[in-house]
């Protein structure tokens, strides 16, 4: 890594951060999105909405419905387009997929 290339590390995970912090969950996608991108896990993600007894329809929410909002397109906000990178980013990591 270079000077310049740390720069824009820097800067770009600044602008994660503030899109973040600044991101209204006004909606149940919205709020998926902020999770995701505080928690870096679709099974808390689940976890937190179920615990706060919010329901796609009359089900539970499952990581598999986080997922798919997270992969959805078009994209909710810019936020969305970086929470899709990390958690494809994610998916590549995983060792058993």
């Amino acid at each position: 890594m270079n000077i310049e290339k740390a720069k824009q590390t820097v800067k770009d995970l600044n602008n994660f951060i503030k899109l973040t912090e600044e991101c209204s969950a006004d909606t149940f996608e919205k709020k998926v999105i902020k999770e995701y991108a505080i928690h870096g896990s679709v099974s808390k993600v689940s976890d937190l909405i179920n615990e706060q007894g919010i329901k796609i329809g009359n089900k539970k929410v499952k990581p598999s419905d986080i997922s798919k909002i997270i992969q959805s397109k078009p994209h909710v906000n810019e936020l969305h387009v970086i929470v899709q990178k990390i958690f494809n980013n994610n998916k590549k990591r995983m060792p058993y997929s």
